[in-house]
């Protein structure tokens, strides 16, 4: 695998390279822990949900952004995305095959949420029911797995409060020197 190579190479750049081994990097790698940290915890308690779940619906909104990007040929802006999942939760498009059509996308599996998170087959099926129960997500047999009318709500409760601590993570590796290191780290 290429990701395996590219890891150890980074391994390799790490123990050797100038400015990141004179670059506190204990410092960034405690706010980056504990971010982490932060970000696992919220999810239980912001959300109600497990960390299993949470990260098949990011696989879908990575799914849904991927298809968003390619189609606009642009970003959206926060705005812009807020209002995007609000007309699937205001129910503007029930009719799933517009929703496909609206956004161009390929389908969405069961199969392929567990080739990009590496859980099991079973384990997928009964979180995304689970999900599709509490209208998080929808399951259509000709459309895949969509984003449901209740995605609206994890998005505004959860992505202001963590697009606040990644700037404070950022903010953080920039006055201890990390981030200078980090964007300057070639592999």
């Amino acid at each position: 695998m290429d990701i395996l190579k590219d890891i150890e190479k980074v391994r390799q750049k790490l123990k050797s390279e100038g400015n990141i081994k004179k670059t506190p990097f204990a410092k960034g790698m405690y706010r980056f822990s504990m971010f982490m940290l932060d970000y696992f915890t919220r999810v239980k308690k912001d959300l109600d949900l497990d960390y299993e779940s949470f990260m098949i619906i990011q696989t879908v909104v990575s799914h849904n952004l991927y298809n968003l990007n390619k189609k606009l040929n642009s970003s959206l802006s926060y705005e812009d995305l807020e209002n995007e999942w609000g007309v699937v939760a205001n129910g503007i498009l029930d009719d799933l095959s517009n929703f496909k059509e609206a956004h161009n996308a390929q389908k969405l599996t069961i199969s392929s949420i567990c080739l990009v998170i590496n859980l099991p087959k079973e384990t997928v099926r009964r979180k995304v029911n689970e999900l599709s129960k509490k209208k998080v997500l929808i399951i259509s047999n000709n459309h895949g797995i969509l984003l449901g009318k209740q995605y609206k709500k994890i998005f505004s409760k959860f992505v202001p409060e963590t697009t606040l601590k990644v700037s404070k993570l950022v903010k953080g590796w920039e006055k201890s020197g990390v981030l200078k290191s980090l964007l300057e780290f070639k592999v």
